[in-house]
């Protein structure tokens, strides 16, 4: 049975290099806290506050570098709680998003954000044996207390490492944790 890690993404920005500009001044740049699964990738020293309707997070981390366009990915649980309609979609793709504010030391923006689909990275080569496209869909199993089969998981075949990243609030439902393993659902 194929086996997968699954990553927990909680809340975070990406910010294009305009919007970093406006929120931190001219010539800044973002600082490496720590690096993250997929190669070239870090969770910044920098966050920022993001302002819905209702409510606001004070401190939400900036995963770097920054990107050709800013956007907010937050769990369904954090839309409601900011008061926006949460919109499902793939990382990078922001039509029809929901509008926060995000605010930093130079100044403030409007940002797009989203409730990232679930999706697998998975390397060229893993791609390859596995037979697997971009855009493909395939399910996972969930073994344990709260065992559970989670389908719709879109396939990302690039330079990555082969993980499925699950929100904060699909993993809470099922009780996994981060870096815990699960079954590619062979249907």
């Amino acid at each position: 049975m194929k086996t997968v890690v699954v990553e927990v993404s909680a809340r975070h920005i990406h910010l294009s290099q305009k919007d970093l500009v406006k929120l931190f001044g001219k010539g800044f740049q973002l600082s490496k806290f720590k690096d993250i699964s997929q190669p070239g990738e870090f969770a910044a020293k920098e966050s920022l506050v993001v302002k819905g309707a209702r409510d606001y997070f004070p401190k939400v981390r900036i995963v770097g570098p920054v990107r050709k366009k800013t956007q907010v990915e937050l769990s369904m649980t954090d839309c409601y709680f900011l008061g926006i309609k949460p919109v499902l979609q793939l990382s990078g793709q922001v039509r029809k998003a929901s509008q926060v504010t995000l605010q930093g030391p130079r100044g403030q923006v409007l940002a797009q954000a989203i409730v990232a689909q679930r999706h697998l990275h998975i390397s060229r080569e893993q791609a390859k044996a596995w037979k697997y496209k971009t855009g493909k869909k395939i399910a996972i199993i969930v073994k344990g207390e709260r065992a559970a089969i989670l389908d719709n998981i879109i396939v990302r075949v690039g330079d990555y490492k082969t993980h499925v990243h699950l929100d904060t609030d699909e993993a809470n439902a099922v009780g996994l944790a981060h870096n815990q393993k699960v079954y590619i659902y062979e249907k």
